[in-house]
């Protein structure tokens, strides 16, 4: 049974936050790009058949080194 696809963002504390369901894969990609510009986050696509993350969107931004100067 194919249950589509779901899209969550990734919020600040690593809990995701579901946004909407979506029927196909392309439909969740072309989705995001429009998230991406509205509200730049990182975001998932998650397959609701299998519970499997089959796409990500946005990176977490890299961690700061302390200096050891």
């Amino acid at each position: 049974m194919d249950l589509g696809y779901d899209i969550f963002r990734k919020l600040g504390d690593g809990t995701p936050l579901w946004i909407k369901q979506v029927a196909t894969l392309d439909d969740g990609k072309k989705h995001l790009d429009a998230l991406m510009s509205a509200a730049p986050a990182e975001y998932f696509i998650r397959d609701a058949s299998t519970g499997e993350i089959v796409f990500r969107l946005g990176a977490t931004p890299p961690a700061r080194f302390k200096s050891h100067t």
